[in-house]
C-alpha cells in the first residue's frame, strides 16, 4: 500500500492501529468474562472515576475503558486534524467527520451492553441482537479510519456508481465479510449457551435465544464456504491475481483460508479465548484487506485479461 506522506497521513494509519487493539480488547472482555467488571455502571466504574483495582474483572474492564477513551481521543483529534488541513467537501475530511461520528455510536453501543447487562451470562434477544450491532459499528468505523489514513497516503476516491458492473462483485463480498463477521459474533455466543449447560440447564428466559445461537453455527460455517469461493471467482474474473496489487490479493487469499481453519479450531477448543483473539484479528485482516483491494481496483479498473497469441507462421 502506499506510504504517508506528512504528519497527518501517519497519525491517521496509528489511529487506525490503536482502534484495531481496542476492538481486540473488547473480545477479550467478553470471553474472559469480565463485561461486568465495574457492575452496570457507565461511564464510570462503580461509580468512581478510579475504581479499586483488586478484582481481575475490574482491571480487565476498566482497563479497556480507558484504551476506548484514548481511542475516543485519537478519532476526535483526527476529525479536528482533517478539518484545518483539507477544504470542505475533500474526501479526507468526510472520510474523518464519519470515523468520528461512528465512534460516537460506537461508544454509546459499548456503554449499552453495561446498563443494560448485555454481558458475561445474559443471553436475552437484546444481548443477541447488539453484538451484530456492536460489531456491524466496529467495521465501519475501522473502514472510515481505514480510508482517511489511505485517502491521507495518496488514495483517490472513486465512486462505485461512477464504474461499470464489474464493481457489484467486489462490493458484494464486503457486504458478504460483513455479514459473516455479524453472524460470527453471534455465534461468539455459544460460549455462553456452554457455560450455562456446564452449570445443568439454561433459564426458560434464554431457550429460545440459545436456539437461535446453536442454529446459526453450522450457518456461519457454510456461509464461510461460499464466501471463499465467490471472492476467488470475483478475483479470477477481474484478472487481479494478474495486477499490480496481486500481492495484497494473495495476502487476503491466504489469511482467508487461516480463518477457516482458525474457525473451525475455535468450535473443537470449545471458543478458547486466544483462538477467539486470533480468528476477529484476521477477520480484520481480511475486512481491510478487501476494503484496499476494492478502493485500489476502483481507481485501475479490472485487470485487462491476457489474450492467446496466436501464431499466422504456423498456421501459414
Amino acid at each position: 500500500m502506499r506510504k504517508p506522506f506528512d504528519p497527518f497521513g501517519r497519525y491517521a494509519w496509528w489511529t487506525l492501529a490503536i482502534n484495531l487493539l481496542v476492538a481486540l480488547g473488547g473480545v477479550f472482555v467478553r470471553a474472559s468474562g469480565s463485561g461486568a467488571g465495574c457492575g452496570n455502571h457507565w461511564p464510570l466504574c462503580y461509580g468512581a472515576i478510579w475504581p479499586d483495582l483488586t478484582q481481575w474483572d475490574t482491571v480487565v474492564e476498566f482497563t479497556h475503558r480507558l484504551t476506548s477513551a484514548a481511542a475516543f481521543v485519537m478519532v476526535f483529534i483526527l476529525w479536528w486534524w482533517a478539518r484545518k488541513q483539507y477544504p470542505p467537501g475533500h474526501p479526507t475530511r468526510i472520510a474523518a467527520a464519519a470515523s468520528f461520528v461512528l465512534m460516537v455510536t460506537e461508544v454509546l453501543a459499548g456503554g449499552s451492553l453495561v446498563l443494560f447487562d448485555w454481558v458475561v451470562d445474559n443471553l436475552t434477544w437484546g444481548r443477541v441482537i447488539i453484538m451484530a450491532v456492536h460489531l456491524t459499528n466496529t467495521y465501519l468505523l475501522i473502514a472510515a479510519i481505514a480510508m482517511t489514513a489511505w485517502l491521507a497516503s495518496g488514495g483517490t476516491f472513486v465512486c462505485p456508481k461512477e464504474q461499470g458492473d464489474w464493481v457489484r462483485g467486489l462490493m458484494n463480498v464486503l457486504t458478504l465479510i460483513w455479514l459473516e463477521s455479524a453472524l460470527g459474533s453471534i455465534v461468539a455466543l455459544n460460549e455462553v449457551v456452554a457455560r450455562w449447560e456446564a452449570r445443568g440447564g439454561l433459564p426458560a428466559a434464554y431457550e429460545g435465544p440459545a436456539a437461535f445461537v446453536r442454529a446459526m453455527l453450522p450457518v456461519h460455517i457454510a456461509g464461510a464456504v461460499v464466501l471463499g469461493l465467490y471472492m476467488f471467482w470475483v478475483l479470477r474474473r477481474l484478472g487481479l491475481f494478474h495486477s499490480p496489487i496481486h500481492g495484497l490479493v494473495m495476502t487476503v487469499l491466504i489469511a482467508y483460508g487461516v480463518q477457516i481453519l482458525l474457525g473451525l479450531l475455535n468450535v473443537a477448543l470449545h471458543f478458547a479465548i486466544w483462538v477467539q483473539l486470533l480468528h476477529l484479528s484476521v477477520g480484520y485482516v481480511l475486512w481491510l484487506g478487501w476494503l484496499f483491494i476494492t478502493l485500489e481496483t476502483l481507481i485501475t479498473g479490472p485487470a485487462p485479461q491476457k489474450q492467446p497469441v496466436l501464431d499466422f507462421s504456423q498456421a501459414a
